[in-house]
């Protein structure tokens, strides 16, 4: 399996973004398994520079963004409009800028390809679809061979075949879960799954979902599962116990929800299931705050009382390297979200020996296998009875530790390369 001489460019929508996303996770899993295959891989940002100076604009590039650059919008805006397309600039990457750690664009890429950038590219593509419909043409001076978007988005890169990765039709499956204009999403899906040369779906689910919705071939569909990185190996009790210690926690002694505070991921519904428990464990939620946040946790005092920290541990941002004590740590991982296109978190518990409760909705059966117990996700009093006979029975812990290293293994980084290859080979 070779790209060699192969020239791919995926967005940077996500990439760009200082803190994770999912979305984020793939990209960076994609642009790494592209380099191992031996692909010239290359981003396309949209971060604020300076066309006059080079070094100027590499500094603005690694800056933190806080130019609104709002005369420079409405010039390319017009010039674009007029052209017809858009022409990305090159970025310069010299070793005189020193870039900021664990960033995982920038340490790529100042090593590795290269970085194309329109300021603002992505919010102007996305309003100019929004308004006439516009699928907008990038120019890059250089010879590309993929566009790959990692989201569906309204670019075209002229001489390039297009990828789209579709995750999931979450705005359309559960639409009062999102702020996505619904009408706005299912167009712009729709144009992308027409202007691509292949979609990508990350489970059999979403091409299910796919297929469903819109008029497209099947054979235009090729699913890619998200792999899982292997950190089994980083961590042994003493460190865990540690790591535990900032946080307060007990080894084996919490039960674990890793996932963004939102309605989808049906964290309410947990916290039910939790008060109704005879434990002495805490409840660790691990996630930033997102939309209506308040309506999932804002009854913890009314149901805890003022001390509810004492039961509930609210954490909004752990770091990746904290997040994989914290699995390690944890009695289980429970993920009752209502809908997921993948699910990337209970096969990340599984690798780190961490039990695993979930969802029987969406992908999360087709990915968890026979290594999780499962609940119906609306049912907060199912919840908690699977929680109960975990608790209550540790012949099923350990079943479930051992299912669960097994089943991580058909997520490998190997088995994701050959579908990633697979999928490419059909169109170049």
């Amino acid at each position: 399996m070779n790209f060699q001489g192969i020239n791919v460019l995926v967005d940077g929508y996500n990439l760009e973004m200082i803190q994770g996303t999912g979305i984020k996770t793939y990209g960076i899993t994609l642009v790494k398994t592209l380099t191992s295959l031996g692909a010239n891989v290359d981003i396309l940002c949209s971060r604020y520079t300076n066309d006059n100076n080079l070094l100027l604009s590499e500094a603005l590039f690694f800056d933190i963004q806080k130019h609104n650059g709002n005369n420079l919008q409405i010039k390319r805006i017009i010039i674009g409009i007029i052209k017809g397309f858009y022409t990305a600039k090159k970025v310069p990457i010299s070793d005189f800028i020193i870039k900021r750690e664990a960033d995982f664009i920038f340490d790529y890429l100042a090593s590795s390809g290269e970085i194309f950038n329109i300021y603002n590219c992505y919010k102007i593509t996305n309003n100019l679809y929004k308004l006439i419909q516009l699928e907008t043409k990038v120019k890059i001076k250089k010879k590309i061979d993929i566009w790959h978007a990692t989201y569906a988005l309204p670019i075209k890169v002229i001489g390039a075949k297009k990828v789209t990765t579709i995750h999931d039709l979450i705005p359309l499956k559960l639409p009062y879960t999102t702020l996505d204009d619904k009408k706005s999403f299912f167009n712009l899906t729709k144009d992308a799954i027409k202007s691509s040369a292949m979609i990508l779906a990350v489970s059999e689910n979403t091409k299910k979902d796919i297929l469903h919705c819109f008029d497209v071939d099947p054979d235009r569909i090729y699913v890619t599962h998200q792999p899982i990185i292997d950190n089994s190996l980083l961590v042994k009790e003493d460190a865990t116990n540690i790591n535990l210690k900032k946080y307060k926690l007990k080894y084996k002694k919490y039960i674990l929800f890793v996932g963004t505070i939102e309605p989808k991921k049906n964290v309410g519904r947990l916290i039910d299931a939790y008060s109704c428990l005879d434990t002495d464990m805490q409840l660790v939620i691990a996630g930033k705050k997102g939309w209506l946040w308040e309506d999932e946790i804002g009854k913890l005092e009314a149901i805890f009382g003022k001390g509810f920290n004492r039961k509930i541990k609210l954490l909004e941002y752990v770091s990746k390297k904290d997040l994989i004590y914290l699995y390690h740590g944890a009695f289980c991982f429970v993920f009752p979200s209502l809908y997921e296109g993948f699910g990337l978190p209970p096969l990340e518990a599984m690798s780190l020996g961490c039990p695993v409760i979930t969802s029987n909705v969406a992908s999360l059966p087709e990915v968890c296998g026979d290594a999780a117990l499962y609940v119906d996700p609306y049912n907060s009093d199912d919840i908690r009875q699977m929680l109960e006979k975990l608790i209550n029975n540790p012949q099923i812990q350990t079943q479930l530790i051992e299912k669960g290293k097994e089943r991580v293994k058909l997520f490998s980084m190997e088995n994701y390369a050959k579908k990633l290859y697979e999928a490419y080979t059909k169109i170049l």
